[in-house]
């Protein structure tokens, strides 16, 4: 980064220096706590915006050097817990699928068991009909074959 005390800036038309400068204080994990001037228009996302940078101090101050390691902690205790969730995220993910899985299947089954229901109501049905008429016939045929063999017996006692 740039050390020098007056930059000019051509793609956004401005003169950076001291005065106009922003005082900032370095977050990031080998530099936290430094404080430095920066330009206001510093951009992170863009290219083309001024990149003006002076440290204030030459290292980090006393209060960023006891700060660091139990900053450097918290955020490597933070990360281990990021990657848990996000383990613990992915494993859920898993099991949802599995369950989405397990319920497609589970559908599939009841409509298999629906129709097979429906071809029994169905087969129930006929052979009810089917008793129905046995039982019609039976009923109906012995009937028929007395009166047939009435018919039958009259016809013997006829005189010819």
């Amino acid at each position: 980064m740039s050390e020098s005390s007056n930059y000019y800036s051509s793609t956004s038309g401005h003169l950076c220096d001291l005065d106009h400068c922003a005082l900032k204080t370095s977050l990031k994990l080998h530099t936290f706590d430094r404080r430095f001037y920066g330009c206001h228009y510093w951009s992170l996302d863009d290219d083309r915006a001024c990149k003006f940078f002076k440290w204030l101090d030459t290292n980090t101050c006393p209060r960023g050097t006891a700060t660091t390691p139990i900053v450097i902690e918290k955020f490597k205790k933070l990360e281990h817990e990021v990657e848990v969730a996000n383990e613990e995220l992915k494993q859920a993910r898993a099991m949802e699928e599995a369950a989405f899985e397990r319920e497609k299947v589970a559908k599939r089954r009841a409509e298999r068991v629906k129709v097979g229901r429906k071809i029994s109501e169905e087969k129930a049905e006929k052979f009810k009909i089917a008793l129905v008429l046995s039982c019609v016939m039976f009923g109906v045929l012995p009937i028929l074959s007395s009166r047939l063999g009435e018919v039958r017996s009259r016809q013997k006692c006829l005189p010819e």
